[in-house]
């Protein structure tokens, strides 16, 4: 009695329910693959004339070892839960019932085509097709009203259960988790932290900051002391490479015009790489006699 009663202080939450549902329609189209993986190299059609009879065997053997026998499906079993009658195990008819629907209900519905073709000639069981049409539509909308109840209340997720007077509840009683949460604070700040590092990045005037630092620790060399146009316009003072367009600042040294150019646009205090000297907003082309007696 105690364990019934721990049982209904602790309710089945709704999401627990419904994943036992999509686990145990899992297990059944798992089967099935694997039977179609079995049947693959024999003649063509023969899986295909007898998948009704296959998938009645399937699912009488699931029900057979899950809810006959532990008095929970598959999918219940699994997430630690069972069937129980207003605190009372299931009784044979019970179970038998719930194999019936199941089982019987979907075998049926598969093979109803034959059968309509079977009692096509017999004018009696036309009224009985009809009462079977709409019984069916009858029974979609009371599981949609079901299922609208089920969320509000959180039992009886199918109207078989409401029926039958069944519903899922722990197979054990479940104990309090203990939810440590430091892992999940360390990469919440992590995430947090590069979230502002990637929004602070494109304020920063990185090559600006960078020459600040170099001005710090560099030393100008005096003008005197500086190459001549001509050694300096066999390559770019801040590529290494051939100038392409030369262009020379107040420092006197030549450079790309792009290379020159990006940089000044970018700090306008940008230092000559060479001297350490300020390169200055005037940027002239250097002449073309100049470029002639460099090469």
């Amino acid at each position: 009695m105690a364990d019934v009663a721990d049982q209904k202080e602790q309710r089945v939450l709704r999401v627990n329910q419904l994943d036992a549902a999509q686990l145990d329609e899992e297990i059944i189209h798992l089967l099935r693959t694997q039977l179609n993986r079995a049947f693959q190299y024999f003649e063509a059609g023969v899986l295909t004339k007898y998948e009704a009879e296959l998938n009645a065997v399937l699912r009488f053997l699931v029900w057979r070892f899950s809810v006959y026998n532990c008095e929970a499906t598959v999918g219940q079993i699994m997430l630690n839960m069972k069937y129980s009658s207003t605190g009372r195990s299931l009784s044979l008819l019970q179970k038998l019932l719930v194999g019936f629907c199941v089982v019987g209900i979907p075998y049926m519905r598969e093979r109803s085509t034959e059968i309509r073709r079977i009692t096509d000639k017999l004018s009696d069981f036309n009224f009985i097709w009809k009462c079977i049409y709409a019984g069916e539509k009858l029974l979609h909308v009371l599981s949609v009203l079901n299922f609208l109840v089920f969320l509000q209340r959180g039992k009886y997720p199918s109207i078989l259960e409401r029926i039958l007077g069944i519903h899922p509840v722990f197979a054990q009683r479940q104990s309090i988790r203990q939810v440590s949460f430091e892992f999940m604070t360390r990469e919440l700040l992590w995430h947090g932290f590069a979230e502002f590092v990637f929004f602070l990045l494109p304020l920063i005037n990185v090559p600006k900051l960078k020459n600040m630092i170099v001005r710090q620790f560099s030393r100008p060399v005096s003008l005197d002391k500086q190459p001549s146009i001509k050694v300096a316009c066999h390559e770019c003072g801040i590529c290494s490479e051939p100038p392409t367009s030369p262009h020379q600042g107040q420092c006197g040294h030549v450079f790309c015009y792009y290379c020159i150019k990006a940089n000044s646009l970018a700090d306008s205090s940008f230092p000559c790489p060479l001297c350490g000297v300020a390169v200055g907003d005037d940027i002239t082309p250097v002449e073309c006699t100049v470029a002639l007696e460099v090469t």
